[in-house]
């Protein structure tokens, strides 16, 4: 979707938010995902007309869980005039009693994971040489778009759409776990993550910063290669595997090291060490 389509897209919404609305002014197409402390729905905005807007992702988080903060930072940042290419916008962010309840923009498209495991093996390292630099462009855009970086600390091949319109610009998805960077804490307080891709200071071993989202981006370069989620194994045989050419194999080593001082100091230098496009094969 266009910068401007989208924008017409929030303004079209906007002004159907300021009719009165019905109870419940969002029409449920179906779930997307039922988490606990956040429920997950494709939606469409019913207007005082008669008509429908749409579809959106609407989430509705517990704000005792202690996420979703991000998406308050973000769509403060976004009525201030901030735009972003490689995140959805979001349309909507409004405490409702209990909870956080976030409207955002319905990216159509597959996620890597679909795209990697539809692919061949003989086709995926082509795919993660034109994918991989893209997905470190939209984390890197997440982490200098405000002040403070926002660390999404759940960058898995679900959480990354490449969308129909143009799947070589991925775009970040579920930020309900980021958080933004704090100068002088010492740890996060709150510890989710998918294990295979998120690094041991995620689980309270000190604070997330921007290397922790290198970490993932590692895995995720495996992920793409492999076809597979990275194992314990995988890391004790230092990512050898046979779809992982030797470059490849010493980039993964760095980005996903245990220690965030042994690994890249952010995705700048993780997507300048990227090997060239046939390097290695």
């Amino acid at each position: 979707m266009t910068t401007d389509e989208t924008d017409g897209m929030h303004d079209e919404l906007a002004a159907a938010l300021r009719e009165p609305q019905p109870a419940d002014a969002y029409r449920v197409e179906r779930v997307l995902k039922d988490a606990p402390g956040e429920l997950t729905q494709l939606v469409y905005l019913r207007t005082a007309a008669g008509g429908e807007l749409g579809p959106y992702v609407r989430k509705i988080i517990d704000r005792s869980s202690g996420i979703g903060g991000a998406y308050e930072v973000l769509a403060a940042s976004e009525r201030d005039g901030l735009r972003t290419r490689q995140l959805p916008r979001i349309l909507e962010c409004r405490r409702h009693g209990d909870s956080l309840v976030v409207v955002m923009e319905y990216v159509p498209g597959n996620t890597l994971r679909e795209v990697i495991e539809a692919a061949t093996p003989e086709r995926r390292l082509a795919l993660t040489e034109r994918l991989f630099p893209a997905i470190c462009a939209a984390v890197e855009e997440l982490h200098t778009a405000l002040d403070q970086p926002l660390i999404h600390r759940d960058l898995t091949p679900g959480n990354v759409m490449c969308p129909d319109g143009d799947p070589t610009v991925p775009v970040l998805i579920d930020l309900g776990i980021a958080r933004a960077w704090h100068e002088g804490a010492e740890a996060d307080t709150t510890h989710f993550g998918t294990r295979a891709y998120a690094p041991p200071e995620q689980f309270g071993f000190g604070q997330t910063d921007v290397r922790s989202d290198v970490y993932a981006l590692g895995m995720l370069a495996f992920f793409c290669l492999t076809g597979r989620d990275p194992t314990p194994t995988d890391r004790e045989c230092g990512f050898a595997d046979p779809a992982v050419p030797k470059a490849w194999r010493a980039v993964i080593t760095q980005a996903a090291a245990l220690d965030p001082d042994k690994r890249y100091l952010g995705v700048e230098e993780l997507a300048a060490s990227l090997p060239s496009p046939g390097e290695g094969r």
